[in-house]
């Protein structure tokens, strides 16, 4: 499974999650079954830089709603962490331990564990929902793109 995830810095497995997808510097793409990692840079926004060819994307806390219904119409999945590290994020996808999010159910930041702070916090503990991270969700538009 190839799976996308934000990160602050690309530094392969050990990368800190970022809290925010849209607002991530970089990404990276993870083979599941082989462990190799590539990066992305997503200076000029996630929206653009996100591969085609993912399966799911694990995140800690915000994507915009636009671009989760976008994800999601075309097969790939989104699942919510509270992991610090790439690693830690897929041993617990692995184990079965991440609920797959099956709707975005705000907006604003997202609570996730790290240092970052945002307008509004969230429990991510419902199992179903996501934050859609500072997006206005006017229109469920969220990030704004039209994935």
């Amino acid at each position: 499974m190839k799976i996308c995830m934000p990160v602050d810095q690309i530094n392969g497995l050990e990368s800190e999650i970022f809290a925010n997808f849209r607002g991530a510097p970089a990404l990276l793409v993870i083979d599941s079954d082989s462990r190799e990692c590539v990066g992305i840079d997503a200076a000029d926004g996630a929206c653009s830089a996100t591969p085609v060819v993912i399966d799911a994307i694990v995140c800690s806390g915000g994507i915009g709603r636009g671009m989760f219904n976008g994800l999601r119409s075309r097969g790939i999945r989104v699942f919510n962490t509270d992991a610090i590290t790439v690693a830690d994020a897929l041993t617990e996808l692995a184990d079965g331990r991440l609920e797959e999010v099956n709707e975005v159910a705000c907006c604003g930041g997202g609570e996730h564990g790290h240092e970052e702070s945002h307008e509004h916090a969230h429990d991510h503990g419902d199992g179903g929902h996501a934050c859609c991270g500072g997006s206005s969700g006017e229109g469920g538009g969220g990030c704004g793109c039209s994935h």
